[in-house]
């Protein structure tokens, strides 16, 4: 009799009546190599501070930009005397010069055009 109760126990302990369902195996998450974080590391620097450079040279920088004033009264003079501008057109046209001039960012140094002997950019009203 002790064999088959310990049988009986065997049995019940050893060999479960339910099958367990299957799950599946999950793959232990493997970290970053050290390259893949360098390599990250250094695009994202790089990102940034082209990033950094860019704003700061579009809205910061001061930058020289040259108007010639003188020049474009002198042309505006010669058209009135000649008789192709009215005097509402001379105004408009100065006008005009005027909101160019105001235009102009104020990270923008405004010189006159007759002071620049080249590398400036030029606006031209």
């Amino acid at each position: 009799m002790e064999t088959s109760e310990a049988s009986e126990k065997m049995d019940a302990v050893s060999v479960p009546k339910e099958t367990p369902k299957s799950c599946p195996k999950e793959q232990p998450k493997r970290q970053p190599g050290t390259r893949a974080l360098i390599g990250a590391c250094l695009v994202i620097s790089l990102g940034a501070s082209l990033a950094t450079i860019a704003g700061y040279d579009r809205w910061f920088a001061q930058k020289v930009v040259a108007v010639d004033i003188k020049g474009y009264i002198a042309q505006q003079r010669d058209n009135y005397l000649a008789g192709k501008l009215n005097d509402v057109e001379l105004k408009k046209s100065f006008d005009r010069l005027e909101a160019v001039i105001t235009a102009i960012p104020k990270n923008r140094v405004i010189i006159m055009g007759d002071a620049v002997v080249r590398n400036a950019e030029t606006v031209a009203p």
